[in-house]
């Protein structure tokens, strides 16, 4: 599967939105950064992002920048922020390039695809409404 640029600039613009996220001060602007990522933390963002590509790809949505940088405060939020940038940035795009993969050799009725997409229809569909 060859991958268009839409794909690769949606992966980009989550990643650089919660890269962004990560950084911007706020109420916690005290505490200091992670000195170790959280595998709990990767495996939230990752569902997110793979979750986000499966209705990308099986369900044919169309985020933009403002649903892209939504969803990725959503995943900043539910993980806790507790990973370095750098790995945030793999495991978005790692993330988004396995569910391509997934999809492209297995289908959108795949169970791992299903599961992801029921996960985007609980737990990131009701929020971007």
């Amino acid at each position: 599967m060859t991958f268009t640029l839409r794909s690769l600039s949606s992966v980009a613009i989550a990643g650089l939105a919660a890269a962004f996220l990560w950084t911007a001060p706020g109420p916690a602007a005290a505490q200091t950064a992670p000195l170790v990522d959280s595998p709990r933390a990767k495996e939230i963002l990752a569902r997110y992002n793979e979750a986000t590509q499966a209705a990308i790809i099986c369900e044919n949505r169309q985020f933009g920048v403002p649903g892209e940088t939504r969803i990725a405060e959503m995943a900043a939020r539910a993980s806790g922020s507790q990973y370095l940038t750098g790995s945030m940035l793999a495991t978005v795009q790692d993330s988004r390039g396995w569910m391509r993969m997934v999809i492209s050799s297995m289908g959108c009725k795949d169970p791992v695809v299903m599961d992801r997409l029921a996960f985007f229809d609980q737990q990131i569909a009701p929020a971007l409404r």
